[in-house]
């Protein structure tokens, strides 16, 4: 046996039966089928490495330079990730620049436990059915498909809020078509879809906020471990949940200035005329219902149409909350600009530790959209600029981007996976200010 056990388990996040192994004892290029852990006394909730990493000579120094001297591994990596271990288990090197698996199917869920508090891996968990990531660009047709698809959608919403406010009610099989089409997206490619879904609303208020807030929302319900059955429930509820915004005078949410009280209390019944129209609905999902509800509510009770608090609020309402929110801070208003990206996280972050969002909802948008949402621009250490065209999930400073080198006489392109380069990492967005260092820390605190 390499190491011991470590009871882990209950509000951890993880397993109870990891075992210690130490680093120096890790085998290189093996790729990791399950999460590894802190194993130092008193941090083993820590994550260190997530599932569908490769434990590149990089990553192990990484380790080293944290002082971490051992890691808690699950029994069933233990032969594979060790220098005792088949070596089946590495990938050749040709693989390494290109390949990242993602969680699939295949993966044991009986035995997963999730990282987070707040997170699910059930074995029904959603997260299972998205396909492995085995290169690093974009496919120029599919994003041609998700494009027309988005593009359609955008279509289908405003045709469903006509329908909702003039006719009074809503086709729940057409909303549940569409949140089954977005998730079939998720599936075939997790960041092609999100791409759409992040990018600021500049137009066709309130339907294609709505829209995106479904899109983000689902994303975030995906990483977080959701149920499929629960994803279609929240991407229903959230692109039907602006439509009381066409039930309150126009000029209340077309207005080119910050509202006077009594007219923000006058757009603030929005949600109780949407869930009143709802309720005139036949087959609406429960979670969809109150998602349209409450998804104004906060967990402090600083929320509207009811001033609910904690455990009053629905799951699947929180995480519409954090999505709905970080789009309209990133979207362009008449009187006023869009907040950069990272500055909306951070802001989110803060809120959330003054107690207004679900932790577990933003360190689920953490994990989707990374501080730098694929398309940003941002400029690297070494000088250059590049786009982001992947996230990395636990790496929230630490996308894949594009870098194009145009000194040349013919444009030569290079993908850079900066989770795998210690040597490079974002110093700013183009045209925005650095971004400040303890924004890459801060996430540990919400956990």
């Amino acid at each position: 046996m390499l190491g011991q056990k470590s009871q882990r388990g209950g509000k951890t996040g993880g397993t109870s039966d990891y075992v210690s192994v130490p680093v120096a004892n890790l085998r290189v290029n093996a790729l990791l089928q399950t999460a590894i852990y802190d194993a130092r006394p008193g941090l083993q909730h820590i994550l260190l490495l997530a599932a569908g990493r490769i434990l590149t000579d990089a990553e192990i120094a990484a380790l080293k330079r944290r002082g971490v001297t051992a890691v808690l591994v699950h029994p069933s990596e233990v032969g594979r990730i060790t220098n005792d271990g088949s070596s089946s288990a590495a990938l050749p090197p040709s693989v390494r620049p290109v390949s990242r698996p993602r969680p699939t199917p295949t993966t044991p869920a009986a035995e997963a436990k999730p990282a987070y508090q707040g997170f699910r891996l059930d074995r029904d968990s959603y997260l299972h059915r998205l396909q492995p990531t085995t290169e690093l660009a974009r496919n120029s047709v599919r994003a041609q498909e998700f494009d027309r698809s988005f593009k359609d959608h955008v279509g289908a919403t405003a045709e469903i809020f006509e329908e909702f406010v003039d006719g009074g009610g809503v086709s729940a099989q057409r909303l549940e078509r569409m949140s089954e089409q977005q998730l079939q997206e998720i599936s075939v490619d997790f960041d092609e879809f999100l791409s759409r879904g992040v990018q600021p609303v500049a137009a066709n208020y309130p339907n294609q906020h709505a829209l995106q807030t479904a899109m983000l929302a689902e994303s975030i319900g995906t990483i977080m471990g959701l149920r499929k059955d629960e994803l279609i429930e929240l991407g229903f509820g959230c692109m039907i949940h602006d439509a009381g915004m066409l039930l309150v005078p126009a000029n209340l949410h077309q207005t080119d200035r910050p509202l006077q009280v009594s007219e923000r209390l006058e757009l603030q019944k929005h949600p109780i005329y949407a869930a009143d129209l709802l309720n005139r609905s036949r087959n609406v999902p429960h979670g969809a219902k109150m998602v349209v509800y409450q998804m104004h509510e906060r967990l402090n009770g600083t929320g509207y149409p009811r001033q609910r608090q904690g455990s009053q609020i629905h799951t699947l309402a929180r995480i519409a909350a954090v999505a709905d929110t970080y789009l309209a801070m990133v979207s362009p208003r008449t009187f006023r600009q869009g907040l950069p990206p990272y500055k909306a996280v951070e802001k989110l972050l803060f809120a959330t530790r003054q107690g207004y969002f679900d932790p577990a909802a933003v360190r689920g948008l953490l994990h989707a959209v990374s501080l730098f949402p694929l398309g940003s621009l941002v400029q690297l250490s070494d000088g250059r600029t590049g786009r982001v065209v992947r996230g990395n999930r636990d790496r929230f400073a630490q996308p894949v981007v594009e870098v194009i080198d145009l000194s040349e006489a013919l444009p030569k392109v290079e993908l850079i996976d900066l989770s795998q380069r210690a040597d490079l990492q974002v110093v700013s967005t183009v045209g925005q200010p650095t971004a400040p260092t303890p924004l890459v820390e801060t996430p540990a605190g919400i956990a």
